[in-house]
């Protein structure tokens, strides 16, 4: 798999596997996320401990979100666009080198969350406790 493609995948999941809802202004807390991640014909486990800080920029305006995004996916691999946050849901757009533009859809229901992307990958987690 090209490395570009790595990047958007895993920072695909990351976004996804941050992000937890207590309400729709508080989408995410800190913890350990596991979940899955399906595309070009692989499945693959993830786990991810979640910072605090990285959950507050989660939580905020669009702002806060395009930070982290562009702090998770080099601007020099891939350009992030047209962010939106919308209760608890986000959509972004990347275009990365050598891809096609890729919207990632990622909806959040308390400890779980699912996000699918144009380019046929998904991804779910759940928020499983304290950061291991």
């Amino acid at each position: 798999m090209k490395p570009t493609r790595n990047i958007v995948l895993l920072s695909t999941c990351l976004l996804a596997c941050i992000s937890q809802p207590t309400s729709a202004a508080d989408r995410m807390r800190a913890g350990q996320w596991d979940g899955t991640w399906t595309g070009a014909g692989r499945t693959r486990t993830t786990s991810n401990c979640i910072a605090q800080d990285d959950v507050d920029a989660m939580n905020g305006d669009v702002k806060s979100v395009r930070a982290y995004l562009e702090k998770i996916i080099p601007p020099t691999i891939c350009k992030v666009t047209d962010i939106k946050v919308n209760g608890n849901q986000i959509t972004y757009t990347t275009v990365c080198t050598g891809a096609k533009e890729n919207v990632i859809t990622t909806n959040y229901h308390g400890d779980s969350f699912e996000s699918v992307d144009t380019n046929g990958a998904k991804s779910e987690a759940k928020r499983v406790g304290a950061c291991k």
